[in-house]
């Protein structure tokens, strides 16, 4: 899901976008602007630095497949890989599961970032802004889960869900489902413990 080369190309293609919404800025707030966003700037560099420097290490995958139980709100796993990956200092590791019971379906996907950081955290820029979006369909909206940064998608025609969230500050836990409430959903995160 998360590729090390889109993950790279990612945090320079958002330094230019950021540089560019600063230079569009109104003269009244842009001096602000300006200052908040090369404080962001200095911690994102500092991460990519940190990341040439190869420092960051990852976890195993057998722990990161061992945080996906066999059983999940009943449904079985049906599928279960993951892979760890590393090029020019950046590392990184993820596991995969699949849950089915009837029409119910579960995917759930936890990648690591190691050293990564703040640059890893760039990719998830939800996680530095609020999202509340709601129609009779559905919602999205960024929100806390069990003390964790999370943003949440339902759309309660099709029953189909999402959750992403990031732990410890290194960790992306990404669920996807069909059929399943917007409660059996949330409850999910609680399911996953990762033991590092």
């Amino acid at each position: 899901m998360y590729k090390v080369v889109r993950s790279y190309h990612f945090a320079l293609s958002l330094l230019l976008v950021l540089t560019v919404f600063v230079s569009c800025k109104s003269d009244s707030s842009a001096d602000t602007a300006a200052e908040k966003t090369n404080e962001e700037l200095k911690k994102l560099e500092k991460s990519l630095e940190s990341l040439k420097e190869g420092n960051g290490e990852v976890v195993e995958i057998s722990v990161l497949k061992d945080a996906l139980p066999e059983k999940i709100l009943g449904m079985k796993r049906t599928s279960h890989n993951g892979q760890r990956t590393g090029m020019a200092g950046i590392k990184i590791a993820n596991a995969e599961a699949r849950y089915e019971d009837g029409d119910k379906r579960l995917s759930i996907s936890i990648t690591d970032s190691g050293g990564l950081g703040a640059a890893f955290s760039m990719l998830a820029a939800w996680s530095e802004i609020e999202i509340d979006n709601s129609s009779d369909e559905g919602y999205e909206r960024t929100t806390m889960i069990d003390g964790k940064k999370a943003i949440e998608k339902f759309n309660h025609n099709t029953k189909q869900g999402e959750i992403s969230v990031i732990s410890a500050d290194r960790f992306i836990i990404s669920i996807n489902s069909n059929n399943l409430s917007e409660k059996e959903l949330r409850s999910v995160i609680s399911e996953i413990k990762i033991k590092v």
